[in-house]
């Protein structure tokens, strides 16, 4: 008892919550309706920007952004590697560290909890989340004598906002789960927005276990998150600096302004010249005769001979020929004469500058090497980087995975330590080094 008086003066978290529970209940986030009630909220909610819609913000400025989206992509698939893997940590005679592959399907406790979690889905979301805000929310649902965590999940960073701080306890206690956030949104409406109690990580399992068995707590999230500086809710990660300075805006601009200019400018290569001393020369005394309709008939035939014969790719190189003859005054003249037109694209050129820059921009703060991506300035020499380039930065990019991954364990080793399971098992993200064919035929070597 004194215990739980210990765990209940610093964890006071999920004051309220339901104590019925069943694991096979269909009372879940995923029933509840998507859409929003507009009406006064109460003043819960830790608001996620301005309007409470930063996350939806951000994310429909990204999915405008190819440099941004494929960063992102890639990054979550390099933090994913070749995915979840158990091991033991063991030693060589030499007293070298080594590591010895443990595979889920022979514990069985472990296995069945992976295959009801669908845990490879699992950490393929968290890490989408950790990489796109730097926090996630895994949900774990215990059994209902609280003595194991039954199954996780995640719920979606963008759907989720934190209570206001409690002022008594220094603590977030709760969490708010909605499918479409508003400035009005109310969090005590049960019909759209669910309550979720919140457990702080640096808490043990069994602090969280005796806590949870004296509030009757069935479910809660233990969000995850790389370290803050001095941001009290949400993450304020460095890599949107090019959504928040505004290169994002500036690039996805761009191909709107682009289309304007192709379908607004004149696009004429050539000026053409027809002297109406052709027309007499090449019908004679017959074009006086010639009605005014007939006359425009000729010229226009004559002119679109000329643009059928000047335009596409297949007509390049192709000659005009023409009459030249000496006029009432002697002077020579052209029948017909081409001139080429200078045309002027000033803005179409500055576009593509603005934004091979702005895409530099937006990847060095994501963090992808152009070398990876195959991508740089228009005109430069980024892009075109041998393979040695792309397997060194791809090598530098995994070994600057370390802390990120170690942040995407946490909920292996809270699922470990809550349930029992082995102490000495440890959770890792495999990594595919890059080599060449000479060390390794296949061009790729697994590491743990």
């Amino acid at each position: 008892m004194t215990h739980v008086k210990h765990i209940n003066k610093h964890l006071s978290y999920g004051m309220g919550t339901t104590a019925a529970f069943q694991i096979d209940s269909k009372k879940d986030h995923t029933y509840i309706k998507p859409e929003e009630k507009t009406i006064n909220a109460s003043g819960k909610i830790a608001k996620w920007g301005d309007d409470n819609r930063y996350p939806q913000n951000f994310l429909a400025t990204v999915r405008k952004n190819g440099a941004a989206g494929a960063s992102y992509r890639f990054l979550k698939a390099t933090h994913y590697g070749q995915g979840f893997k158990l091991h033991r940590l063991d030693s060589t005679d030499d007293g070298k560290e080594q590591k010895q592959i443990v595979p889920v399907s022979s514990i069985p406790d472990i296995n069945q909890f992976f295959k009801r979690s669908k845990m490879q889905r699992f950490w393929i979301e968290i890490i989408h989340d950790l990489e796109t805000f730097n926090i996630a929310f895994p949900e774990f649902v215990l059994t209902n004598d609280f003595s194991k965590i039954h199954s996780v999940r995640r719920q979606q960073t963008a759907k989720m906002r934190f209570e206001l701080i409690n002022e008594k306890s220094g603590l977030i206690e709760n969490a708010y789960f909605c499918h479409n956030w508003k400035t009005s949104t109310d969090p005590d409406d049960k019909n759209y927005v669910r309550k979720i109690p919140v457990m702080d990580s640096y808490f043990s399992a069994e602090e969280i276990k005796e806590y949870c068995k004296s509030k009757k707590i069935h479910k809660f999230v233990m969000p995850i998150f790389y370290p803050l500086m001095d941001e009290v809710y949400y993450p304020e990660p460095d890599h949107h600096s090019p959504y928040r300075n505004g290169w994002m805006e500036v690039v996805n601009n761009i191909p709107e302004y682009k289309k304007a200019f192709s379908k607004n400018q004149l696009n004429i290569k050539y000026m053409v010249y027809i002297s109406e001393e052709y027309f007499l020369r090449t019908y004679g005394s017959d074009w006086d005769k010639f009605k005014l309709d007939k006359k425009k008939e000729i010229r226009q035939n004559l002119t679109d001979s000329i643009d059928d014969h000047l335009a596409g790719n297949k007509n390049a190189g192709k000659s005009i020929q023409t009459t030249v003859f000496k006029d009432r005054e002697g002077k020579w003249v052209k029948g017909i004469e081409v001139v080429p037109l200078e045309t002027k694209n000033d803005g179409d050129g500055k576009g593509l500058l603005d934004a091979g820059t702005g895409n530099q921009e937006i990847m060095g703060a994501i963090g992808t090497d152009p070398n990876l991506m195959g991508t740089g300035i228009p005109g430069s020499k980024l892009g075109g980087e041998g393979g040695s380039n792309k397997r060194e930065a791809f090598s530098i990019l995994n070994s600057l995975y370390k802390p990120k991954r170690e942040i995407t364990l946490d909920s292996w080793r809270f699922l470990r330590d809550y349930n029992g399971w082995e102490e000495s098992l440890e959770g890792a993200f495999a990594v595919e080094n890059l080599t060449t064919l000479d060390k390794n035929p296949t061009g790729t070597q697994t590491e743990m």
